[in-house]
């Protein structure tokens, strides 16, 4: 009998640069605009004990691709209390021919974040003002580093303003990412953010709207990434009905449990005016009409994503 392959974190980390993982995102928000991935509604389990916990199945299959991909992500926001990384998972690729598995990628969760923060990236780039002087972002977590990371680097930015709720996570995070040659200024409060910048991503689990409708000056473009489940909110849903272009990398699940959701079932807008992503990364549907727009990006992550980085650590190890 042959055993299954195990492709581990070490060996992942190894085939895959930050160019090839940009590129390979970009590739599958395109072909999920364009209508060519098989990826039924995701998986959403919320444990109830203990309540911080998430787990998240996202599955699918690029039109002709000869694989298939199943990916399972779990979220413990109070794991660092434990010494653990919130964030765990893998992924299993299996043959289109014949359905059996034909190797796991124990990513202990790493490629979805990583292939989050470049969709983030991209979805940045896709709105961004013409000039943008920091980026803006809400949260200190993990992914708070990821995205300042992807997009200030996809941009060529150095400038950070971060807001977190926690002072001493805060503290952490500017030394963090000090560290990594950023410059990082703080804002007491989301408001105050909103003042020093045109660009902001969003990256918490929040319950109730941060950023309000209010407190957004004219040319602000949005990236809201951490509403992925019922009962996340990060953005005002009377934003939407003022922002000029609405991007979403998967309209059905943005409704669902995004944050546009909150506007559609409100009656604010309708789910017609948001654009795909993948079409506006494509050059096909413009991200920005007018340098005054208010511009949301609305994600909560697709399977296009898992499949495109799973298949290329599989090709790559494949061919070895």
């Amino acid at each position: 009998m042959n055993t299954l392959p195990i492709i581990t974190l070490d060996e992942i980390r190894a085939c895959l640069s930050d160019d090839d993982i940009l590129s390979a995102v970009k590739e599958a928000l395109i072909s999920h605009g364009r209508g060519d991935v098989n990826s039924p509604p995701p998986g959403i389990l919320q444990l109830d004990n203990p309540a911080v916990g998430e787990c998240h199945i996202k599955y699918g299959h690029q039109r002709g691709a000869d694989t298939f991909v199943v990916k399972v992500a779990s979220g413990f926001r109070d794991n660092g209390k434990l010494g653990l990384s919130p964030n765990s998972g893998m992924m299993l690729v299996l043959s289109a021919q014949t359905g059996a598995p034909v190797c796991v990628l124990d990513d202990k969760g790493w490629l979805t974040d990583i292939r989050t923060a470049a969709a983030g990236a991209l979805a940045a780039q896709a709105g961004a003002p013409d000039k943008v002087n920091a980026v803006g972002i809400i949260g200190t977590g993990e992914q708070a580093r990821l995205q300042a990371h992807w997009t200030c680097r996809l941009l060529g930015l150095k400038s950070i303003v971060v807001y977190g709720r926690n002072p001493e996570q805060v503290t952490k995070y500017v030394k963090d990412m000090t560290a990594q040659g950023y410059d990082v200024n703080t804002a007491p409060e989301v408001r105050d953010l909103l003042c020093q910048c045109n660009l902001v991503i969003t990256t918490t689990p929040s319950p109730k709207a941060l950023v309000l409708k209010d407190e957004v000056h004219p040319g602000t473009h949005i990236v809201a990434m951490g509403t992925d489940n019922p009962g996340k909110q990060e953005v005002d849903a009377a934003l939407f009905e003022q922002a000029a272009v609405i991007m979403v990398d998967d309209l059905a699940q943005c409704v669902h449990h995004g944050d546009l959701g909150h506007a559609v079932r409100n009656g604010l807008v309708s789910q017609d005016r948001a654009i795909s992503l993948g079409l506006v990364v494509a050059g096909e549907k413009p991200g920005r009409l007018n340098a005054d727009d208010i511009t949301i990006a609305d994600l909560t992550g697709i399977a296009a994503q898992d499949i495109a980085v799973a298949s290329l650590v599989w090709e790559r190890k494949r061919a070895c």
